[in-house]
Formats: C-alpha cells, structure tokens, sequence
C-alpha cells in the first residue's frame, strides 16, 4: 500500500482551542513518529492502512486511522491526570513525561483555591520530600524550609529561592533580637501572583545551580499575560484567627496552695491546708493591697481576635506581540498577640513583546512595601505572651490609679509590655529582571538576562520608661534606629539549542555563563532620654549613646550547562554541569564543580505495552550528582582585624583567625525513581529513594585559646540523609452526567538523617544553658540531652541509699543513674529525643458537584520529639523562688505518700540544688509532637454561566475557608486557627 506525506496539519485543545505543541505522534504497533511544533503543527509519513496515535500529558490520548486522509487535524480533550505536562526546571520547561529528575509542583489553580497568607501556606504539607515550618505565630514571621532533611550542621539548610530566574533574596535583614523570632523577606511576595511552584530535589534538577543548591532549589513562576482578551480578576476575603488551645493555668485557689505546698515544711512546720492565705502572702511578698477575689487570666489579657483582610486586583491580556500581566495587593493581619501586625501592599507588572519571530523581550517586575508592628515573642522572659504564662493570678492588669501593676519582681507586666513597647519595621522591595532571546538559526537561541533585588529596610524602637519593670533607662525612655539596604544583582547569557533529527532523536543543549554580586550595608543608632512618651524617633533623644554601622558584600562568577536527549521518546537521558567560583573562599579552593547525570526508561512507550490498557504511564528514573552550599561569612578564610580601644586609644586587633584552605560543603545525592499511570491516569504515582551525603561541612571548630582565639572556620564531618517519597494522586469519581468530580492526593515522606562523622568524633552541644541538644556521630541532627525521668519516688522505701545520702526523699524524681556510680550528675545525660519525624506528609481531597466545590487538606507529622524547655518553669512549683504560674498539670503532682499524684510530676519544693525537680533538660519534658492537623477546609460555589452572561462576568466565586481547624496531638502546642 502507497504511503502519503500528511502536512502542515494542527492539533489543538478542545478546552481553549489553542494549540498544543509537544503532542507525540506515533503509528500504531511501531516505533515511528514524530512531535508537534510551538504552534500544534506536524508532518509525518504514513499509509491508509496505518493509525495515527496522538498523546500528550493532561490529554486523552486519540487513535484517527489514516484511511484515504491527507489532512488529519485532531482536537484533543483534557482529562484528569494530577500532573502538570510542563514543569519549570533550571533554564528552561521540560514535559513531566521527560523528566529525568525529582521535582514536585504546586500549580496555579492549587495557589487559587487556597487563599494562602504566603507561599509556605500554599506548600505546606502538599509535596513529598518538603518539610515547612512556622516558628511562630507573629504575622509576617519567617518559616523553616526543608528539603530531603537537614544537611548542614552551621551553614544554611535554607533552599535556594529563585523567582522568574533570578535567585531570591531571603533571610531577615533586621539588627533587633526579638527572642527567636525573626522575619523573612520572602514574606515580601504576594502568592496570588504565583503561577506555580516547583521543588528540585535530587542532584539532577537542582545541579544546574552549583554551589546553592545542596538543600535544593524553589522555583517561583509568576503569572504572565496571554494572547486573549484583557481579563480583569478580583478576589476579596476577610476572616480571624485565635488560639485553638489557650494553655491551662492555676487560678488564685489552685496557686495559693501551690504555694503553701513549696514552702511549708521548712518555712512554716505544719500542713499546706493549715497555713491562711494572708500567711503566705505575708512570708513572700510582705502582704497584697489587692482585693482577695483577684483571679487574673493573664493570656486572655495578651491575645485577641486578629482579623486578616485581602484584596486583590489583576488584568491578564494581549494580543499575537504583546502580553502583559498587571496586579496589585493589599493584605492586612492583625495578630492573635496585643500589638502584632502585617501588612503588606505589592504590585507586579510583567510582559512579554516579540518584535519578530526571532526575537523577543520579557519583563518582570514586582514592587512591595511591608509594614510589620513587632512584639517580642519565643525565645525570651521579656515579652507579653510569655510574661503572661508566668504572671500571678494573684495580681490585677492595673493598680487602682490606672497605672500598671508588676506580677512578679522578675517579669514585667504583660499587658504594659505588649501595649506600651512600640516595635515597627518597614520594608520596600524592587524586584526586576528583562530576558532578551534571539533565535540564531533554526533550533538555536541566545538569551541574555539580567536583573536585580533591591530591598530597602529600616526599624525603629521606642521603649519607655512608663511602667515597672521596662528595660528602658530610668528617665526617659529609650529608641533604637536601623537601616539594612540589601541588593542583589545578575546578568547571565546562555545557548539553548532544540533539534529533532530522524522523528528518533531530540537533543536539547543549554550553555551559559552567570554573573552575581551581592552588597549589603547597615547601620543603627540608639538614644536616650526622650522629652515625653509621644517623641519616639531617635530625633528627639537628648543623648545618642551608641551607634554602629558597616558594609560588606560577596561575588559568584559561573558556568554552567546541561544536555537532555531522548531516543525514539523511550530511552532519556540528562546531564548537567556547573561551576563555581565564590568570593566565600579563599584562591586555595575558591572553585567549585558540581556534576550530574540521570537516565529514565518509558516502558509504556515500548510495543509490549500496546495491548494491555490497565497501565497508561510507566517510567523508570535514576539520578546522581553534587551540588554545594557556600553559606557562610563573607570572609571566614581570611585573617581579619577590626577597630580596639586600648587605654582610651582607637586601636586595631585581630578579630578572626583565617583558613585558607577552607572550601565547599558538597552533597552528593542518589536517586531512584519511578512514575507510574493506571487506568488511563485516573490513579498516578510518583515514588523515590534517594540517599544524600554531605561532606566538608563547615563549622567554627575549636582550638586552643593560647593563641588568642577559641576557634577557627573549618571543614569537619559528614552528615547522611536517606529516605523514601510516595506520591499517589487519583480520579476517584469523574461523572459528567451528574456533574460530580472528586479527585484526591496523597504524599508521604520517610527520611533518617544521621551524623556520620565528627572532628576528632568529639560531640557538639547546644541549646539551652548550652547542653540541651548534641550532635554525635551516629545520631541525628536535632537529638536532645539530658537526664531520664522514670517517674517519682512515690514513697521513702523507694529512694536508694546512695540517693537518701544525697538528701533525695519521697515524692523527687528518679533520675536513672547511667554511669551506676549512685549519684545523679551531668554525667548521667543522654541521647532522649530527637525532633526529626519519623514520617510526614498531607492528603487532601477535592469535590465538584453543579457548581459547589469543597477541599479538605490533612497534613501530618508522626516520630518528632518536642522538647517543652518551659515546663521547668511552667511546672517549676516555686523552685528557687521563682513564683511563676503553674500548668495545671501539677495539680496532679506528688503530695505525700497517701497523696502521690499521677507518678509523673514531683513535690512542690522551693530548693531544687539537690533534687533537680525541675532539671529542663530531662525526658520530663520531651513531649511526643506527632499530629495530625486539618490544615485547611474549603468549601465554595461558582455561580451559573446564564447568570454570568447576564452580569457580563466571566467567573464568580464565593468561598469560605478555615485554617488550622483542628489538631489531633498529644504535645501541649499552641496553634492558631
């Protein structure tokens, strides 16, 4: 039979009517084929006995006979593969059915449905592999990102943000210590301009960014214009969030005999229900001027309601030259703390121009400016929330003149502290880049881009001197001001080549050369003395007592490039390159190379899968490679001085002692992968084994002081993390005679993480009074220390003889002796608990039914240990005098024999020197933190098209959502909702 050249014919989608380049084109029973061009368009060969199979990812494949046809067009319907067809990968897209690697995505329509605050919302618990936290709860606060784990043990375990191909700039450019709490500039971008977000996790996708990307690679795609109509998009919500769970505290009684209990058999000689309650006020406080039913909640003083307010406004349009895509955002959070605020108003304008066929421009900019009322928060005793676990019930919020009280003599008032302080920092933010391409010859490209990230940030802070207990000067007041200018700048070109030879080959070639330099400055200035309360700016200081400033700045010159090939579209193939050279380092290893290859086998494409239809989609993946992590001091490998006052003299000194030998942290990462359809893509899976060793890690080692220094920038160590990723998506109901679709998508994630080696294997610790946490070979990163609770001695028998000596009784806790000599000393820590989770991930399901739709996301974490560092004071029962409130936890604490309590918690004694009741560091505190959350319920209805057309709208939307609805944990957390 004769065959017949089919030209120039067009596939497009039946859901746009636009055209579809990348189709695969094949004839049935045979390896002969051919692809689609950019616009749908193919050619191909084949006689009339032939059938032409159409395939494409997020498409029903279609099987057209050639029969007597010369013109063969084919309108191809979506159908319900979870997969994206086009994923964003290092300088360049590639179809997921190509992918040689392991990156997930977040599409646009998954960032639409979920009104997110910020881009951690929209990925938290949705990709396998990524672990995001919020480390607190203060609007516009930074979160923790991981990628495969934890790799480093001193430089970031930050991923690489890149943002429309200009890496980001992230971290907290402030200079105040707000007691671990920090802020991010990433907060910065608005997500409702994201288009979508890919995560490159193993060596093959994230190498092609070198000596960044050892804890992977974060891709941010804005949204773009289109060749279509100007649309214009509003989306407006308002809601509130509060405590889910207010912790639960003694009140006035339950206090009172608390106290009596701690100090009654030394201090008084006779029973706790024997002593008055003006007795024991009388003994510690000298008596209280306050009415005997004060009874205060001093939680519900500090936190409120915060309402949270979004308005948004974009036009998306164009025609066959120009595109442009144009928003602007104002969001408002209050938070759940008195005084804490957000606020965030951004605008992005971004577009694309081809002058003609040839060439072509691209512009991408986004503008933002954050206003943030900061409150201290976490990691510090002077700040409202935790004032007000430990303030007294026994005291009111103010004296009867309106003038503040003061709880305790070692905290301030919370409600001053919230109220009175005035903490605010503002930002403004320019981000920019223009991509130029020029099309050489057929299939060959340059593009030039450059860009720059500018950020622009100043606080302020006014603490006055109004109310007991402020850390301001006596007289006056005082104020703090500081500037922090950050800016980002690149300019890179690279080749990329695309060809087709013989419908069997397609190689695709990208080369390139980056350039990066990054300057900061800052400075700040502090005054005392202001003339009145309303005076808060540094202006107004009567003395400016201390001030600082400075610049620094780091460069990174690179090369880079990557091969993909694919043979006969079964066989792939993928290698990339990159190299380094980064100012971090001294010339001694200032470069850096990082290399990866990968391969992947279609198995669905060969002929022995045609006649069996239960497996739509069958790819078997393997990569390695390395990549590096350079984030450290801008000049850790040389020898610096810095300015000394001696003898009233300026002076110079040394100030660090430098390595010139010092180089890359560099992960090497393996992975094994494999992608997997079934029922023509109604159920999809995605799973991963991946193994990644860092080496060279860089850490201050110590050395001997005799020299004038206690350490010196170095490399020490390894750390491993292996574990495995599954991903299943599926089609569970797509019924469109009832209009009912229900899709649903689960991922979970196992990782170990361990230390492998040490310098001289000699432990690390950290933490809390500097030895609540150990890194030691063979155990993970985030292991706790201290001393095993097997409970209290519930009576006098039960207390050995060497413990007895000690001065140990009944109703203390037993400490297990490890070393068995008897006595419980620092010597008797150990390894117990580790915050690492066993397992985490999410599982979200979505419904459409005649115009409703309804998500419910579950997120889980399971095996994480939490260390509760405040339960030595929050059920610390008067030790060492500290009258701070109680959990209401010890009320089942040990009373005397008759009245042990519940085991766990011990006697209420104000001297702890012997017994250690309150030692933080004990597996009294370390609580399971497993939990299993509803992240996000919801639910929403679009209104009918006859009614649209009425209104002249395209699309109306009516949602309400709940977040953080309700946690399922046994750890005493505090979530907001």
């Amino acid at each position: 039979m004769s065959s017949k050249q089919i030209n120039h014919r067009t596939v497009l989608s039946a859901e746009n009517n636009s055209a579809l380049p990348g189709v695969n084109i094949r004839i049935k029973g045979t390896t002969k084929g051919t692809f689609t061009d950019i616009d749908g368009k193919y050619r191909i060969q084949a006689s009339e006995d032939m059938v032409l199979i159409f395939s494409f990812v997020g498409f029903h494949p279609v099987e057209v006979p050639v029969a007597n046809q010369s013109i063969i067009d084919v309108v191809m319907e979506t159908d319900a593969r979870i997969l994206s067809e086009i994923l964003v990968v290092g300088y360049g897209n590639i179809n997921r059915r190509d992918l040689t690697g392991s990156v997930a995505q977040i599409s646009e329509q998954t960032i639409q449905d979920i009104p997110a605050i910020g881009i951690d919302q929209a990925m938290q618990g949705r990709m396998a592999g990524v672990q995001i936290n919020q480390n607190s709860g203060i609007p516009g606060a930074a979160i923790s990102v991981r990628v495969r784990g934890s790799s480093s043990i001193s430089a970031s375990n930050r991923p690489l943000f890149v943002i429309d191909g200009i890496p980001m700039l992230t971290g907290s450019p402030s200079q105040f210590d707000y007691g671990g709490q920090s802020i991010d500039a990433i907060t910065d971008l608005s997500p409702s301009d994201i288009a979508s977000i890919e995560v490159l996790k193993d060596a093959s996708a994230s190498s092609i960014y070198g000596s960044r990307a050892a804890n992977g690679v974060i891709l941010i795609t804005t949204k773009r214009g289109a060749d279509q109509k100007t649309q214009f998009n509003l989306n407006v919500y308002g809601g509130f969030q509060e405590l889910w769970r207010k912790p639960e505290f003694l009140n006035r009684d339950q206090y009172l005999l608390l106290f009596k209990d701690a100090f009654a058999e030394d201090f008084f000689g006779e029973p706790a229900e024997e002593i008055s309650d003006n007795e024991i006020l009388n003994f510690y406080y000298g008596g209280l001027p306050y009415p005997e039913n004060t009874d205060t909640d001093w939680v519900d003083e500090v936190t409120r309601k915060g309402p949270i307010q979004n308005y948004e406004l974009s036009a998306r349009g164009g025609n066959d030259k120009t595109q442009f895509y144009i928003s602007g955002n104002y969001f408002d959070q209050k938070g759940v703390l008195i005084n804490s605020r957000f606020q965030r108003i951004s605008s992005r304008f971004n577009l694309d121009h081809y002058i003609n066929d040839k060439f072509s421009i691209s512009l991408n900019s986004g503008i933002t400016r954050s206003t943030q009322n900061r409150v201290s928060s976490d990691n510090t005793l002077y700040s409202p929330f935790s004032n007000a676990l430990a303030a007294s019930p026994l005291w009111p919020v103010y004296e009867s003149d309106g003038s503040y009280t003061r709880p305790q003599f070692f905290y301030t008032n919370p409600v001053a502290e919230g109220t009175e302080n005035d903490d605010e920092n503002q930002s403004i933010r320019v981000f920019a880049n223009v991509l130029g391409s020029y099309e050489i010859l057929d299939g060959l490209s340059i593009n030039v881009r450059g860009g720059g990230d500018m950020l622009y940030f100043h606080e302020r802070s006014y603490i006055p001197d109004s109310y007991p207990g402020s850390l301001s000067t006596p007289q006056g007041g005082s104020g703090t001001f500081a500037t922090s200018n950050v800016n980002k700048w690149m300019v890179e070109g690279f080749l990329d080549y695309k060809k087709v030879l013989n419908n069997l080959h397609i190689l695709n070639v990208v080369i390139g050369h980056n350039r990066e330099e990054n300057l900061s400055s800052s400075s700040s200035v502090t005054g005392i003395q202001f003339p009145g309360e309303r005076f808060r700016y540094i202006g107004a200081a009567a003395t400016v007592n201390q001030g600082s400033n400075g610049a620094g700045g780091s460069g990174l010159e690179s090369y880079f490039g990557r091969t993909n090939y694919s043979y006969e579209d079964k066989y792939l193939f993928s290698a990339s390159f990159r190299a380094d050279a980064s100012s971090r380092f001294g010339p001694n290893n200032q470069w850096g190379f990082f290399p990866s290859v990968s391969g992947g086998w279609k198995i669905n494409e060969e002929e022995f899968m045609d006649d069996q239809e239960f497996i739509s989609d069958l790819k078997i993946r393997a990569s390695v490679g390395k990549a590096g992590n350079q984030s450290i001091g801008g000049f850790a490998w040389k020898n610096l001085v810095g300015a000394g006052n001696y003898l009233e003299t300026s002076t110079i000194v040394p100030v660090q002692l430098g390595n010139p030998d010092l180089k890359w942290e560099s992960t090497t990462q393996t992975d094994v992968g494999i992608d997997a359809g079934f029922l023509d893509g109604r159920i999809y899976l995605i799973a991963d084994y991946y193994y990644k060793k860092t080496t060279d890690l860089l850490f201050a080692r110590p050395i001997a002081t005799q020299n004038g220094f206690g350490a010196y920038q170095s490399n020490i160590g390894s750390i491993e993390n292996k574990g495995f990723e599954l991903t299943i998506s599926s089609i569970n109901i797509n019924n469109s005679a009832i209009d009912l679709q229900w899709r649903s998508n689960f991922n979970i994630t196992f990782n170990k993480n361990k230390v492998l080696e040490l310098y001289n294997n000699e432990d690390i610790f950290y933490g809390f009074n500097g030895n609540s946490l150990v890194l030691r070979e063979g155990e993970p990163i985030g292991s706790y220390y201290g001393l095993i609770a097997d409970g209290v001695f519930m009576t006098q028998s039960d207390v050995p003889e060497s413990r007895r000596i000690q001065g140990i009784q009944a109703g203390d806790m037993n400490y297990r002796d490890i070393n068995g000599d008897g006595v419980i000393t620092d010597d008797d820590f150990t390894i117990i608990g580790n915050a690492q989770p066993k397992f985490y991930g999410g599982l979200t399901n979505e419904v459409e039914f005649k115009g409703f739709d309804l998500q419910l996301f579950l997120q889980y974490s399971v095996g994480n240990d939490q260390w509760f560092a405040s339960g030595a004071f929050q059920e610390g029962m008067f030790a060492n005098f500290f009258d701070d409130n109680n959990r209401t936890t010890v009320l089942d604490r040990w009373r005397s024999e008759d009245d042990p309590g519940n085991g766990e918690i011990p006697r209420a004694a104000y001297d702890v020197s012997v017994n250690r009741n309150n030692q933080p560091n004990t597996t009294r505190f370390v609580e399971d933190g497993s939990y299993l959350r509803i992240k996000n319920l919801v639910i929403g209805y679009k209104l009918p098209k006859d009614l649209l057309d009425r209104l002249k709208m395209r699309k109306i939307r009516i949602f309400a959502q709940a977040q953080n609805l309700f946690t399922f944990t046994e750890y005493t957390v505090l979530t907001l909702k």
